[in-house]
């Protein structure tokens, strides 16, 4: 969560979210290495958040020094209440009894949460801060997560990474 938000508190804490994305994604992995496909999800899904990690820690370059912030901006409202999300509270998030993730569905059922929260989080930072082509190409690979997710906890469906451009059927 952001006690003060600035810019660039904001743009760390979606790098610091697509870091705990990646070691939520890596645990799933291993808790299902017994379901080769399940596992391969979760290692792709690993995988992307680095990518993430990368572009927000190149966009971070690009924001300028903290600056104050504008409490009666509705934007800055809305990017704060994003950012207090259950998936980000650390280990009373996304971490929270992860042992009774017991099924994939369950696994898939919290990472679909995550997936959620994550581009509500993103969209409010892109109402912030205007467009950008990094957060722009996040924003678009994260709403693919959430429709490939979704599309697995409903059909079973194969999933490929950011690379996957096609249909989703």
């Amino acid at each position: 969560m952001l006690e003060e938000l600035t810019l660039r508190k904001a743009v760390e804490f979606a790098v610091m979210t697509e870091q705990l994305g990646n070691k939520f994604y890596n645990k799933m992995a291993k808790k299902f290495a017994d379901d080769a496909e399940i596992s391969e999800i979760f290692t792709m899904l690993a995988k992307d958040e680095l990518i993430h990690e990368k572009q927000f820690q190149n966009l971070l370059n690009k924001v300028p020094k903290d600056e104050g912030v504008s409490s009666q901006d509705d934007r800055w409202a809305h990017l704060k209440i994003m950012s207090m999300s259950e998936f980000f509270m650390g280990q009373s998030g996304i971490f929270k009894k992860l042992e009774e993730i017991e099924t994939k569905e369950d696994a898939l059922q919290r990472a679909y949460g995550l997936e959620k929260d994550t581009l509500g989080y993103y969209r409010a930072m892109e109402d912030v801060l205007g467009k950008d082509e990094t957060l722009t190409s996040i924003i678009e690979a994260e709403k693919k997560h959430l429709a490939k997710v979704l599309e697995y906890m409903i059909t079973g469906a194969k999933m490929r990474g950011l690379a996957d451009a096609g249909p989703t059927a």
